[in-house]
This record gives C-alpha cells, sequence and structure tokens, in this order.
C-alpha cells in the first residue's frame, strides 16, 4: 500500500502494513543541524510527503524571527532565536473601542486554492495531505490579550462572543475551500493544558468552545475529511468532548497525562498522533530509553488494527543521534498488534 492508504488505514483502523510516520521538525532544528538532519528525515520518509530544507531566515513568519516583528492580523512579537515561536507584546484589541476599525486579514483565494491543488498533483496524492485550520484560542488571544481574554472569559462578556464569532466566521471561509479540494484532511490546533490541569474550566470550555470547533469542524465532516487536533498541556478533560464532536486525530501529551490511562479511555475510539515526551527523552534520554518509550506507545495505542499515526517533536535541543534512535524504533516496533 502507499502511503496515503496507509494513513487512512491507520486513522479509520483499517489495518495498515505499519505505523505511518509523520514528521515534527521545529525551523531552529533545522537551522542548527543543517543537512544532516534533513538526510536523516528523507531516510525514514513521511508518509505525509513532507519536503525539508534550511529555512531562509528573512523568510521566516514575523513570530518565528529574531526580533521585534509585526504579523498581518497586527500583532507584534518579540523573539529571541530564530526558528522558535516567540512572544505577542502588543495585541490590536487589546481596547475593545479599537475594535470598529479593526481590519481582519484577507483570506487566501483563488490563488491559494490552485496552489493546494498543484501541490495534491505533485505527491501525485500518493501521500497523505493535510490543509490548516484555525487556532481558535490561540489567535483570541493574540488579538486580544491573554489577560484582557481570561477577564472576558470570567465575565461572560459579549466581547468575547464577538471575537469568537467573527474569527470562526474568518476561518470557515478558508474551510470551505478547503474541503473542496482532493486534500484528505484538515489539521487544528490550541492549546488547551497547562502542566496540571486545563486553562480553563471544563463546563466553561464545553459552554464557550465546544460549539465553535463544532462549527469549523461540520463541513469538514460533511465532505468527508478528517479532523486532526493537537493539544498542549493536560487536555484530559475535554478529549472525549473533542471526539464527540467529530476529531479523528488526537495529538496530546499522553506522557504527562499517563500513557495507559489514555489509551484505557480512548484507546480505539480514535486515533493518536503521537507526543513523545520532548520534555525529558528526546532532548535528554539515552537510546535505550528512548527505543523503550516508542515501543511503549505502540503497545499502548496501536492496539487496535490501527489508531496510531508515529510522530515525535524535533526541537533544537534533541541530539541527531537521538532523532536516529526514534526513527529507527519506530521501524522496529511500528507494527500493529
Amino acid at each position: 500500500m502507499n502511503s496515503r492508504e496507509r494513513v487512512i488505514r491507520a486513522i479509520e483502523f483499517k489495518g495498515p502494513d505499519r505505523v505511518p510516520l509523520l514528521h515534527g521538525v521545529l525551523p531552529a532544528a533545522l537551522l542548527k543541524h543543517g543537512r544532516p538532519l534533513i538526510d536523516l528525515l528523507d531516510e525514514f520518509e513521511s508518509d505525509f510527503g513532507q519536503q525539508w530544507a534550511i529555512p531562509d531566515v528573512e523568510k521566516l513568519g514575523p513570530c518565528y524571527r529574531k526580533g521585534t516583528h509585526a504579523d498581518e492580523w497586527g500583532v507584534l512579537w518579540r523573539n529571541e532565536r530564530d526558528g522558535m515561536m516567540g512572544i505577542a507584546i502588543e495585541h490590536p484589541l487589546s481596547d475593545w473601542s479599537d475594535y470598529q476599525t479593526y481590519r481582519f486579514p484577507p483570506n487566501p483565494g483563488d490563488e491559494w486554492f490552485a496552489s493546494l491543488q498543484e501541490e495534491i498533483r505533485d505527491l501525485h496524492h500518493e501521500h497523505y495531505v493535510m490543509a490548516g485550520g484555525m487556532n481558535l484560542f490561540e489567535r483570541m488571544q493574540f488579538v486580544r490579550g491573554y489577560e484582557e481574554l481570561m477577564c472576558d472569559l470570567a465575565l461572560d462578556a459579549k466581547e468575547a462572543h464577538i471575537l469568537r464569532d467573527r474569527l470562526v466566521d474568518h476561518a470557515l471561509e478558508s474551510i470551505h475551500m478547503a474541503v473542496k479540494t482532493d486534500i484528505d484532511g484538515l489539521h487544528f490546533a490550541d492549546d488547551w493544558g497547562t502542566q496540571v490541569t486545563l486553562i480553563i474550566s471544563p463546563a466553561a470550555w464545553r459552554r464557550f468552545f465546544k460549539p465553535a470547533y463544532a462549527r469549523m469542524f461540520e463541513p469538514c465532516k460533511a465532505a468527508g475529511k478528517h479532523i486532526h487536533f493537537h493539544s498542549d498541556g493536560v487536555t484530559s478533560e475535554i478529549m472525549h468532548d473533542l471526539v464527540e464532536i467529530g476529531v479523528d486525530v488526537l495529538n496530546v501529551q499522553h506522557s504527562i497525562m499517563g500513557l495507559k490511562r489514555i489509551a484505557g479511555e480512548l484507546g480505539g475510539k480514535v486515533a493518536f498522533r503521537s507526543d513523545l515526551d520532548r520534555q525529558h527523552i528526546l532532548p535528554h534520554g539515552t537510546r535505550e530509553e528512548i527505543r523503550a518509550h516508542v515501543r511503549e506507545v505502540v503497545e499502548a495505542l496501536g492496539s487496535y488494527n490501527g489508531g496510531l499515526i508515529g510522530h515525535g517533536e524535533i526541537a533544537p535541543d534533541v541530539p541527531l543521534e537521538n532523532v536516529r534512535a526514534m526513527l529507527e524504533a519506530w521501524r522496529e516496533f511500528g507494527t500493529y498488534a
């Protein structure tokens, strides 16, 4: 089977020949390791058709380029290192009175639509192709400001509802275009957890954010596209909700929530894109520790005739030898029980 068939079978629990791979590489890692890292990624080919190159620093997005830069939303970013996400320091809607004159950036139009179709053709659709969705909670933070948004949510302020709904409408313009192409899935993301708990109460999340995600997911599901959702931190209290409204692939920090617990609750009910321990094991572990970790993840999440996409984030603090150990372990242990 080709890569696309492998990923689809893994997501839909239909018996792929092995665990498919998706490489997750921060630009800073490519800047640090250069060609040796690219050669390693090419040796262990991604099933998502990813192509790698050393980034042109001048072409990095505003939030990934060293210094202080404004993005297309009017958010000012400060960054101490090229290739790592910086910090938003000025927010165009920190004063809500500016809302009436604030202009959202234009959505990609026909040119974007054509380039997406061309990308799919270039891959001969032998690889699984994803398009990006909206990072709703994070976008609200960036344009409004974190403290201001938290106060809005605590007070159930009308401003929060207005901003949420307009952002969802803005996202849906692109989503409706994307689902008309031959993409296989759409990727959404929002970091909802701290190291110990959800950022807001589960009840508040269900009341305010769950319906908004459902609105964005609905056209994807109607078009038969998979929904992928990434969220860092402790998010166990809302994972069932995400599955309920249509998420097909969860990418969560199962290492900090308890791998066996997560597998026991949701194994076989939703596919997982693994998130190997990037705080301790990937950057600091030995080869044997990395191998044991990958094997444990496969045994926990890959025992359902599918249900697992192999992935571990490669940040600049991950040595090349540990990248190789991880990729070799996926190759060795990445078969479905």
